[in-house]
């Protein structure tokens, strides 16, 4: 009888090594707040991304591997690079300069899809819908699909299985240091936002 009891306790702990894993992984042992609903994860990304908060827009994400928390950090570099650019084209050519920008890229939804408006709720005006532990939000303005699974928490799901986590990041990388020497770019004779979003497009085949 000890033995059984033995064996049971063992595969007990392993279970529980499993799960913690499994939840390192996802971000850590404990749930992160403010992720009950879809609408509050959006809410908490656009927060992240408007303070500059990584962690949190990190937590904001389910990760299968470094590799894919990598990944996701990439992106918010990305985006952070994006918004920088936005801000110096409209200062520097005024409040339409960042359209101008946006409409030369080759994916527009891919190229918006984590550079949200400062001054509009991204959660109040996407359509969400919900089946069961998945969900799907619309965003707005062109920003294409985001898929969300509900894990505890609800989060987002990016780059799935098999999508090339590392490739991904590399481009993601060369995507932000392109947008930023756009940024040193700006005021030099005959720059324009559209002479730097071919710029952009060069070096990544297309893809910024």
């Amino acid at each position: 009888m000890a033995r059984k009891y033995t064996w049971l306790v063992i595969v007990g702990l392993i279970v529980v090594g499993i799960v913690a894993v499994r939840l390192a992984l996802r971000g850590g042992g404990s749930l992160p707040v403010g992720q009950e609903s879809p609408q509050a994860v959006l809410r908490k990304l656009q927060r992240a991304l408007a303070e500059g908060d990584k962690a949190k827009f990190l937590e904001c994400f389910a990760t299968r591997s470094e590799h894919h928390a990598d990944a996701i950090a990439a992106l918010f570099d990305r985006a952070q690079a994006a918004a920088r650019l936005r801000t110096a084209l409209r200062e520097a050519y005024g409040k339409d300069a960042w359209d101008a920008f946006v409409s030369c890229q080759a994916k527009r939804s891919e190229f918006l899809a984590f550079v949200w408006p400062r001054e509009e709720e991204v959660a109040a005006t996407a359509k969400i819908a919900v089946k069961g532990n998945e969900a799907q939000a619309e965003l707005p303005s062109g920003r294409g699909l985001l898929a969300l699974k509900l894990e505890g928490v609800w989060r987002v799901e990016m780059f799935p299985h098999g999508s090339g986590v590392r490739e991904r990041r590399e481009a993601l990388a060369r995507a932000a240091a392109a947008l930023d020497q756009a940024r040193a770019r700006i005021g030099q004779e005959g720059v324009t936002p559209e002479s730097l979003a071919q710029e952009v497009n060069k070096p990544l085949g297309g893809e910024p």
